[in-house]
């Protein structure tokens, strides 16, 4: 009902305002949307009135497509959905689901009731997208969180799209290119080996290829392939050297003499003398040729 106001006339008196009854049952009728509005019709509402300006607290209530606005918190335990744009900070526990894009940082405990951080997309991939210089990473930080360890993806100019499969068995660690490791029950297929290191221990299996350097150590087998220019080394030591083959030879250091008189010689050193053309073993005293 809109609001009926009270005809008074044009001036006091003069007979044109309501009457008594009329005005009065003007005055019920606003009385009683007032009453209606503000309580049950009869009586008012013990409740506080909401104002516009007013600071007040509000509980209880139902708000229909409402608008937020200002720099005021939303606090409290929410046990329904949230559907929409969040923009801002979200500070406190969220039970249930979040669809929709979260931009800005999520910092406190994000885990499910066993304390781990369950993640379930659709597709089973969690992806970290890169931006800018950046490529897409995941920092692992140590108990105190002072140190901190990365997994990042190769840069765009690399054009790398691949698959790392961790490996399986118990408990282990991943294999680094500049770390010291020892590796143990690995199978290296067409492998360079480069530098200054050592390649030891005792090998039961069969060398396939050419060595270039020197075998310290006892080699129990066949040598198959062709013989270097030089085996250098202060002794071969075994039961016998066996050169087999149609055609196995064994090629003894060709020395001149003047190169032969500056060795450290040893009883029973042998050497191909090219000065003279002869055979020559070391006696003890003088070189000997061997006829």
């Amino acid at each position: 009902m809109a609001y009926q106001a009270l005809g008074l006339g044009n001036t006091a008196n003069d007979g044109t305002g309501d009457s008594l009854r009329t005005g009065g049952d003007k005055i019920n009728d606003n009385f009683v949307e007032l009453y209606t509005k503000l309580g049950n019709g009869s009586a008012l509402t013990a409740d506080t009135v909401t104002l516009l300006t007013a600071a007040q607290t509000l509980t209880n209530k139902n708000l229909t497509s409402p608008t937020i606005t200002g720099t005021g918190a939303i606090a409290g335990v929410f046990t329904g959905n949230i559907t929409g744009n969040v923009t801002g900070n979200v500070t406190g526990n969220i039970t249930g689901n979040v669809t929709g894009n979260v931009t800005g940082n999520v910092t406190g405990n994000v885990s499910t009731a066993s304390g781990n951080l369950d993640l379930t997309p659709a597709t089973q991939i969690v992806e970290v997208q890169g931006g800018g210089s950046n490529s897409g990473a995941i920092t692992l930080n140590c108990e105190q969180n002072s140190h901190g360890q990365k997994i990042i993806a190769q840069p765009h100019s690399a054009g790398v799209t691949n698959t790392l499969t961790l490996p399986a068995g118990g408990n282990q660690e991943l294999v680094g290119t500049a770390a010291t490791q020892t590796l143990t029950g690995k199978t290296l297929t067409s492998p360079t080996i480069t530098g200054t290191g050592a390649i030891a221990g005792t090998f039961t299996g069969n060398i396939t290829g050419n060595v270039t350097g020197n075998v310290t150590g006892t080699v129990d087998g066949v040598v198959g392939g062709n013989t270097p220019a030089a085996v250098t080394g202060t002794t071969i030591s075994g039961t016998s050297i066996n050169v087999t083959g149609t055609g196995g030879a064994m090629k003894l250091n060709t020395l001149t003499t003047t190169q032969r008189n500056a060795l450290t010689a040893a009883v029973g050193m042998v050497v191909y003398n090219s000065t003279t053309s002869k055979i020559e073993a070391y006696a003890g005293s003088a070189w000997v040729a061997l006829h």
